[in-house]
Protein backbone atom coordinates (compact mmCIF):
# COMPACT_ATOMS: atom_id res chain seq x y z
CA UNK A 1 0.00 0.00 0.00
CA UNK A 2 1.47 3.37 -0.84
CA UNK A 3 2.16 5.68 2.24
CA UNK A 4 0.97 9.26 1.96
CA UNK A 5 3.05 11.99 1.59
CA UNK A 6 2.08 13.62 5.76
CA UNK A 7 2.46 9.86 7.05
CA UNK A 8 5.86 9.22 6.02
CA UNK A 9 7.33 12.19 7.64
CA UNK A 10 9.06 11.52 10.67
CA UNK A 11 6.57 12.39 13.89
CA UNK A 12 7.68 14.29 17.24
CA UNK A 13 7.42 12.36 20.20
CA UNK A 14 4.64 13.09 22.53
CA UNK A 15 4.99 16.19 24.75
CA UNK A 16 6.93 15.32 27.73
CA UNK A 17 8.40 12.86 25.82
CA UNK A 18 9.95 15.54 23.63
CA UNK A 19 10.80 17.77 26.84
CA UNK A 20 13.07 15.05 28.06
CA UNK A 21 14.60 14.39 24.90
CA UNK A 22 15.45 18.28 24.57
CA UNK A 23 16.49 18.86 28.02
CA UNK A 24 18.56 15.41 27.95
CA UNK A 25 20.32 16.75 24.34
CA UNK A 26 20.76 20.50 25.78
CA UNK A 27 22.51 18.67 29.04
CA UNK A 28 25.27 17.14 26.64
CA UNK A 29 25.92 20.03 24.73
CA UNK A 30 26.44 22.21 27.76
CA UNK A 31 28.73 19.14 29.41
CA UNK A 32 30.46 18.68 26.03
CA UNK A 33 30.45 22.36 24.88
CA UNK A 34 29.55 24.69 27.34
CA UNK A 35 26.49 27.06 28.32
CA UNK A 36 27.28 29.57 24.49
CA UNK A 37 26.99 25.94 22.37
CA UNK A 38 22.94 25.61 23.74
CA UNK A 39 21.09 27.23 20.58
CA UNK A 40 17.55 27.23 19.93
CA UNK A 41 17.74 26.49 16.91
CA UNK A 42 20.20 23.52 16.98
CA UNK A 43 18.17 21.81 19.63
CA UNK A 44 14.87 22.05 17.10
CA UNK A 45 16.45 20.49 14.17
CA UNK A 46 18.04 17.57 16.62
CA UNK A 47 14.65 17.45 18.19
CA UNK A 48 12.85 17.23 14.97
CA UNK A 49 10.49 19.76 15.89
CA UNK A 50 10.08 23.81 15.60
CA UNK A 51 11.76 26.24 17.60
CA UNK A 52 8.11 27.33 18.57
CA UNK A 53 7.33 24.28 20.15
CA UNK A 54 10.77 24.16 22.00
CA UNK A 55 9.62 27.75 23.14
CA UNK A 56 6.14 26.38 24.25
CA UNK A 57 7.86 23.76 26.26
CA UNK A 58 10.82 25.83 28.09
CA UNK A 59 9.30 29.45 27.51
CA UNK A 60 12.37 30.17 25.94
CA UNK A 61 16.11 29.78 25.51
CA UNK A 62 17.06 30.74 29.30
CA UNK A 63 13.84 28.82 30.84
CA UNK A 64 15.74 25.76 28.77
CA UNK A 65 19.03 27.03 30.56
CA UNK A 66 17.40 27.17 34.05
CA UNK A 67 15.88 23.79 33.58
CA UNK A 68 19.69 22.12 32.29
CA UNK A 69 21.00 23.62 35.27
CA UNK A 70 17.85 22.28 37.92
CA UNK A 71 19.22 18.78 36.61
CA UNK A 72 22.49 19.57 37.57
CA UNK A 73 22.02 20.49 40.77
CA UNK A 74 19.78 17.67 41.38
CA UNK A 75 22.88 15.54 40.05
CA UNK A 76 25.32 17.98 42.42
CA UNK A 77 23.05 17.20 45.40
CA UNK A 78 23.75 13.05 45.58
CA UNK A 79 27.34 13.09 45.95
CA UNK A 80 26.47 15.77 48.93
CA UNK A 81 23.80 13.90 50.26
CA UNK A 82 26.03 10.81 50.15
CA UNK A 83 29.42 12.15 52.06
CA UNK A 84 26.95 14.04 54.45
CA UNK A 85 25.67 10.41 55.65
CA UNK A 86 28.93 8.90 55.45
CA UNK A 87 30.11 10.98 57.87
CA UNK A 88 27.37 11.29 60.35
CA UNK A 89 28.75 11.47 63.89
CA UNK A 90 32.12 12.49 63.29
CA UNK A 91 33.59 15.54 64.17
CA UNK A 92 32.83 18.65 62.45
CA UNK A 93 36.02 19.57 60.45
CA UNK A 94 35.21 15.72 58.70
CA UNK A 95 31.48 16.34 58.12
CA UNK A 96 32.40 19.87 56.38
CA UNK A 97 35.25 18.22 54.49
CA UNK A 98 33.65 15.78 53.36
CA UNK A 99 30.88 17.77 51.68
CA UNK A 100 33.77 20.43 50.39
CA UNK A 101 35.30 17.33 48.70
CA UNK A 102 32.32 16.05 47.13
CA UNK A 103 31.37 19.33 46.10
CA UNK A 104 34.94 19.69 44.34
CA UNK A 105 35.05 16.54 42.69
CA UNK A 106 31.70 16.80 41.16
CA UNK A 107 32.45 20.03 39.80
CA UNK A 108 35.66 19.26 38.14
CA UNK A 109 34.26 16.06 36.73
CA UNK A 110 31.24 18.21 35.36
CA UNK A 111 33.29 21.45 34.78
CA UNK A 112 31.10 22.38 31.65
CA UNK A 113 27.97 21.92 34.02
CA UNK A 114 28.95 22.93 36.97
CA UNK A 115 30.06 26.56 35.69
CA UNK A 116 26.52 26.95 33.56
CA UNK A 117 24.58 26.66 37.01
CA UNK A 118 27.49 30.01 38.11
CA UNK A 119 27.69 31.65 35.00
CA UNK A 120 23.86 31.93 33.75
CA UNK A 121 22.01 34.71 34.82
CA UNK A 122 18.82 36.03 33.87
CA UNK A 123 18.11 39.56 32.45
CA UNK A 124 17.32 42.34 34.96
CA UNK A 125 13.35 42.09 36.21
CA UNK A 126 13.10 38.26 35.80
CA UNK A 127 12.74 35.78 38.69
CA UNK A 128 14.26 32.47 38.63
CA UNK A 129 11.01 30.00 38.73
CA UNK A 130 10.36 28.14 42.17
CA UNK A 131 11.54 24.78 41.89
CA UNK A 132 14.83 26.28 40.92
CA UNK A 133 14.90 28.35 44.11
CA UNK A 134 13.62 25.45 46.28
CA UNK A 135 16.84 23.12 45.04
CA UNK A 136 19.36 25.97 45.57
CA UNK A 137 17.82 26.34 48.95
CA UNK A 138 18.08 22.11 49.83
CA UNK A 139 21.84 22.18 48.70
CA UNK A 140 22.58 25.17 51.37
CA UNK A 141 20.37 23.85 53.57
CA UNK A 142 22.59 20.28 53.35
CA UNK A 143 25.52 22.47 54.78
CA UNK A 144 23.41 23.79 57.49
CA UNK A 145 22.62 20.30 58.44
CA UNK A 146 25.78 19.38 58.33
CA UNK A 147 26.65 22.11 60.83
CA UNK A 148 23.99 21.28 63.03
CA UNK A 149 24.06 21.86 66.29
CA UNK A 150 27.81 23.01 66.63
CA UNK A 151 26.02 26.20 66.02
CA UNK A 152 23.28 26.41 68.11
CA UNK A 153 21.43 29.22 66.84
CA UNK A 154 19.81 29.21 63.85
CA UNK A 155 20.83 32.25 62.15
CA UNK A 156 24.44 32.33 63.25
CA UNK A 157 24.57 28.83 61.45
CA UNK A 158 23.09 30.29 58.20
CA UNK A 159 25.40 32.65 58.16
CA UNK A 160 28.44 30.13 58.64
CA UNK A 161 27.35 28.32 56.07
CA UNK A 162 26.83 30.83 53.40
CA UNK A 163 30.31 31.83 54.40
CA UNK A 164 31.69 28.68 53.96
CA UNK A 165 30.39 27.92 50.72
CA UNK A 166 31.19 30.88 49.14
CA UNK A 167 34.37 30.66 50.58
CA UNK A 168 35.21 26.79 48.96
CA UNK A 169 33.43 28.20 45.74
CA UNK A 170 35.28 30.88 45.01
CA UNK A 171 38.64 28.72 45.80
CA UNK A 172 37.68 26.47 43.20
CA UNK A 173 36.46 29.23 41.01
CA UNK A 174 39.53 31.21 40.65
CA UNK A 175 41.40 28.12 40.49
CA UNK A 176 39.70 26.60 37.46
CA UNK A 177 40.05 29.81 35.39
CA UNK A 178 43.34 30.27 36.27
CA UNK A 179 43.25 33.71 37.90
CA UNK A 180 45.71 33.20 40.51
CA UNK A 181 47.96 30.88 38.94
CA UNK A 182 47.87 27.59 36.64
CA UNK A 183 45.55 25.09 37.37
CA UNK A 184 46.54 22.37 40.42
CA UNK A 185 44.06 20.43 41.73
CA UNK A 186 46.33 19.23 44.45
CA UNK A 187 46.83 22.75 45.53
CA UNK A 188 43.43 23.13 45.52
CA UNK A 189 42.45 20.62 47.68
CA UNK A 190 45.08 21.96 50.12
CA UNK A 191 43.20 25.78 49.99
CA UNK A 192 40.09 23.69 50.73
CA UNK A 193 41.15 21.98 53.42
CA UNK A 194 42.73 24.97 55.24
CA UNK A 195 39.47 27.02 55.04
CA UNK A 196 37.19 23.95 56.22
CA UNK A 197 39.85 23.56 59.28
CA UNK A 198 39.93 27.15 60.31
CA UNK A 199 35.82 27.33 59.78
CA UNK A 200 35.22 24.36 61.60
CA UNK A 201 37.84 25.87 64.40
CA UNK A 202 36.05 29.23 64.08
CA UNK A 203 32.77 27.20 64.77
CA UNK A 204 34.27 25.28 68.01
CA UNK A 205 34.80 28.73 69.33
CA UNK A 206 32.09 30.49 68.71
Amino acid sequence: MATSKGSAKTRPPPRDELRRLILARAGAIVAAEGLHAVQARRLAEEGNCSVGTLYNLFQDRDGLILAVNRETLLDMGRPLEAAAVATRGQALEARLLALALAYTSFALSNLNRWLAVFEFRLPDGHELPDDYIEERARLLGLLELTIGADVPDVTERRVAARALFGAAHGILHLAVNNRLSDFDREAVEREIRFIVKAAAAGMAGA
